[in-house]
């Protein structure tokens, strides 16, 4: 895997036609982070991804990638080692599925077995079925085009990820799904990444690091759950959504971490097994999830199950609004 380097604005700022885009914008995203910036339409979020990687110059200020300015660097091999994923995907329509994955690394000068070997493994850990890499994009869903445009960011294993809204125009299935890859990507990678939305609950759902911005500028950043507990204002308290807080935070904290082991996995469960016929749930499902499956068919336990469909625990609905130290 390329180095996953630093990326750091100071006191960047840009205008267009005398408006402000973004407004002295001081940011430091450590290597290996998940940043999401957030924010409403028009807050400066797109015009701060695009100046990290040269699409837009910043009027004022600097903008670093591993302590360089990117202003002396090549804009065009800059870009070239950076991954970049937008909402309408941009894949090459007369290009098969194949060739759009590989299209950087052919750029780069690979020779063609590395390609083909490349183009198997991320299409592999993108979960593209094989038959599709010699079809065109046309003949593909949007969620299956959305998977080729990340496979295409991927390909030639860039440290640093830049992704504007990539999943906005997806339907919820398929936008959950390709949530779920690329935090699974982004935890086996290391990789820094840099994730716009407008949606609070993806940007919970995927960050390290939130940038909560308004007006093209940051309004607050930092841990999601230090967020959560502490908005500063009532722009953020608004936008996180003050009667949504609580569950918010529920997205925060996986299934597993409240889990009720079997005996021999680690303890003894308190009560025994709702058995094999409940309802299950996935280790790695959020508690929020977990509550409104309980809420869906109206229980107040689920039976937990890992990646392999082995049952491995039990959860409550006390697990989850009580907690054990209220008990």
């Amino acid at each position: 895997m390329i180095e996953a380097p630093m990326i750091e604005l100071k006191a960047a700022s840009k205008s267009f036609g005398g408006t402000p885009a973004v407004d002295g914008v001081s940011l430091r995203i450590e290597a290996g982070a998940f940043c999401v910036l957030v924010g409403p339409s028009g807050c400066g979020k797109s015009t701060t991804l695009r100046m990290i990687n040269a699409m837009i110059a910043p009027d004022a200020g600097a903008v670093e990638i591993g302590g360089r300015n990117v202003a002396s660097l090549d804009a065009i091999a800059l870009r070239r080692s950076i991954g970049y994923v937008i909402q309408s995907v941009g894949l090459f329509p007369h290009w098969t599925v194949a060739a759009n994955i590989g299209a950087v690394p052919q750029l780069l000068g690979w020779d063609k077995s590395n390609i083909a070997r490349r183009v198997e493994e991320i299409s592999g850990a993108l979960q593209i079925d094989p038959s599709l890499l010699p079809r065109y994009p046309r003949e593909l869903s949007g969620g299956q085009q959305q998977r080729v445009g990340v496979a295409r960011a991927l390909a030639a294993d860039p440290g640093i990820m830049l992704m504007d809204e990539p999943f906005a125009a997806l339907d919820p299935v398929s936008r959950a799904a390709l949530q779920n890859e690329l935090r699974r990507l982004h935890a086996a990678s290391g990789k820094t990444i840099v994730f716009v939305t407008h949606d609070m609950n993806e940007a919970l759902r995927l960050a390290s690091q939130i940038v909560v911005m308004n007006a093209g500028r940051i309004v607050q950043a930092g841990a999601p759950a230090a967020i959560l507990l502490r908005p500063e204002g009532d722009f953020v308290r608004g936008f996180l959504g003050r009667e949504d807080l609580p569950l918010r935070l529920l997205d925060l904290a996986a299934v597993v971490e409240k889990a009720r082991p079997l005996s021999g996995a680690g303890g003894e469960i308190a009560r025994p097994l709702s058995g094999a016929g409940g309802e299950r749930i996935a280790a790695t499902a959020t508690l929020r999830q977990a509550l409104a499956l309980m809420l869906e068919h109206h229980c107040a336990r689920l039976v937990i199950e890992n990646e392999r469909g082995e049952i491995t625990g039990e959860i409550d609905i006390d697990d989850i609004v009580v907690g054990p130290d209220a008990k």
